[in-house]
C-alpha cells in the first residue's frame, strides 16, 4: 500500500506539474502577445506624443492667428464705424440736397404757372383788344359807308321808293353773305 500511496502522489506531482508545464507555456504565449503588443503600444505612445506636440505648436499658430484676427478685426470695425459715420453724415446732405431741389423744383413749378397764367391773361386781353380794334374799324366803316350815304344822297338826285327798298335789300343781302361766310361785316 505504501508503493500505491507512492505511486498516487508521485502520479498526482506529475499531474500538477504537466498542468504546471501547461499553464506556463500558456503565460509564455501571453506573454510573447503582450511583448508584441508593447511594441505596438510603444509606437502608438510615440505617434500620440508626436500628435500631441503637433496639436500643442498648432494651439500656439491659432492663438497667434487669433490675436493676429482680433487685431485685424478691431481695425475694420474701426474704420467701418469710421465710413459708417461719414455715410451718415453724407445721407444726412443728400437728404438736405434733396430737400432743397424738391423746394426749387416746387417753386419751379409755381413760377411757370404762374408764367402761363400770365400768358393766358396775356394773350386774352390781346385777343379782346383784336377784338375791340375789329369793332372800332366795323363802326368806323360803318359811320364812312353812312357819311358816304349821306353826301351821295345830298349830292344826288332823290330816289324813288323802289329804288332804296332795293339797295337796301342789297346792302341786307350782302350783310347776310359776309355773316354765313364767318366774317362780321
Amino acid at each position: 500500500m505504501e508503493n500505491v500511496v507512492g505511486f498516487a502522489i508521485e502520479s498526482l506531482v506529475a499531474v500538477l506539474l504537466v498542468a504546471t508545464i501547461a499553464y506556463c507555456a500558456l503565460l509564455n504565449r501571453r506573454l510573447g502577445k503582450l511583448r508584441a503588443d508593447e511594441g505596438v503600444m510603444r509606437e502608438t505612445i510615440t505617434e500620440l506624443v508626436a500628435s500631441t506636440h503637433a496639436a500643442e505648436r498648432a494651439i500656439v499658430a491659432l492663438r497667434a492667428a487669433l490675436g493676429h484676427c482680433e487685431d485685424t478685426l478691431a481695425e475694420r470695425l474701426g474704420r467701418a464705424e469710421t465710413m459708417s459715420t461719414a455715410i451718415a453724415g453724407q445721407l444726412s446732405a443728400g437728404e438736405e440736397v434733396i430737400e432743397r431741389i424738391t423746394r426749387i423744383a416746387k417753386a419751379a413749378r409755381e413760377h411757370a404757372a404762374r408764367e402761363a397764367s400770365m400768358d393766358e391773361i396775356a394773350r386774352r386781353d390781346a385777343d379782346r383788344e383784336a377784338v375791340r380794334l375789329a369793332a372800332r374799324r366795323r363802326a368806323e366803316e360803318e359811320e364812312e359807308t353812312r357819311a358816304l350815304i349821306r353826301r351821295v344822297a345830298e349830292e344826288a338826285e332823290p330816289i324813288s321808293r323802289s329804288a332804296a327798298t332795293a339797295a337796301a335789300a342789297e346792302l341786307f343781302a350782302s350783310r347776310i353773305r359776309a355773316l354765313s361766310a364767318g366774317s362780321p361785316a
